[in-house]
């Protein structure tokens, strides 16, 4: 199930793109829910367990744009798409890393295109597991829940949002495991670049504010990889 959030200072609008989400993903068969916020705070205090976020910009107290810098400080790694009547804030939607910029009123086929991408993305991520395994036990990791790996001393850790995991393994295996998802920085070390955040002076920083080294080696392929993924993105 894809869960979607809709925050509009205007309950109309946040009805009517209800709507308009629920008319389109019911035609293609997807099963949904989608929940109305009309005040950024109470979405910033929910759970925040949504695959896909719609905000408007404009509004009172905490608008739209500061409401996804916080959501992206609470390390919130889903969709983001901007609704709104302010084209000159289209540059600071990459800066929250917004998928799509959908400028009011709706275009349906505009939206139908925001969905279909969305789609995509969420379906690749959320079908793609890394399966650890040890001795005693063993464990599928949801890709999207890793911020990077690290293989030291043919031991693998992958360091993710519940915390870290330990086991034995080789960096080609775990290179191939994630394709063509993560990113290759040094020798031993592998970026989701769903959480990169920055990057200079030979070193990534993610979205948790952890540092990731960059070789020269590497430094290239890094390049043309994080440019191709934001392409993809929009």
């Amino acid at each position: 199930m894809i869960k979607i959030a809709v925050c509009d200072n205007e309950p109309v609008m946040c009805e009517t793109l209800k709507e308009m989400v629920s008319s389109k993903l019911g035609q293609w068969g997807e099963a949904f829910r989608i929940t109305s916020y009309i005040h950024g705070a109470s979405l910033l205090v929910s759970p925040l367990d949504f695959d896909l976020i719609f905000l408007d910009i404009q509004m009172p107290g905490l608008d739209g744009m500061e409401l996804a810098r916080r959501l992206r400080e609470k390390e919130f790694g889903g969709i983001l798409i901007f609704v709104t009547v302010l084209k000159e804030c289209m540059e600071d939607a990459f800066e929250v890393e917004a998928m799509d910029y959908l400028c009011k009123p709706v275009d349906k086929d505009r939206l139908e295109r925001a969905l279909k991408r969305s789609l995509k993305r969420l379906g690749d991520r959320q079908q793609r597991y890394l399966v650890v395994k040890t001795m005693s036990w063993c464990r599928k990791v949801n890709l999207r829940d890793i911020y990077y790996c690290e293989v030291m001393n043919r031991k693998i850790f992958l360091h993710t949002r519940s915390g870290i995991l330990e086991y034995y393994g080789k960096m080609k295996d775990l290179e191939r495991q994630t394709e063509p998802f993560f990113i290759r920085c040094h020798r031993s070390f592998l970026v989701n670049p769903d959480y990169v955040w920055e990057y200079g002076e030979g070193q990534v920083i993610l979205k948790n504010e952890e540092r990731v080294p960059v070789s020269k080696h590497y430094h290239q392929a890094l390049i043309e990889r994080m440019m191709h993924y934001m392409d993809e993105e929009g």
